[in-house]
């Protein structure tokens, strides 16, 4: 079995969420696969099309949400980590 050599651990999580572009207003669904302290693991239908930077928003009316920069893209999946503003 590998050993996990992530600085926090991940939970995972399952949960429906939402992407918004930095300044924008529209937004668009995704599931949260898991998350650390650190960043998240999402899956999203078209992750090319996803910008390099967006909020996270665990409710669709969350306001200003969690600010992201994607890591990775793999298939439908994307992995970010959490940014200051």
């Amino acid at each position: 079995m590998r050993k996990d050599s992530r600085k926090t651990p991940r939970r995972k999580l399952g949960a429906r969420a939402w992407i918004r572009v930095d300044d924008g207003f529209s937004v668009r669904p995704c599931r949260v696969v898991d998350v650390s302290e650190a960043g998240v693991r999402i899956e999203v239908d078209a992750p090319r099309d996803v910008a390099n930077r967006f909020s996270l928003l665990l409710s669709r009316d969350a306001v200003p949400g969690r600010p992201c920069q994607v890591k990775w893209r793999r298939g439908s999946t994307i992995g970010a980590e959490f940014v200051r503003r």
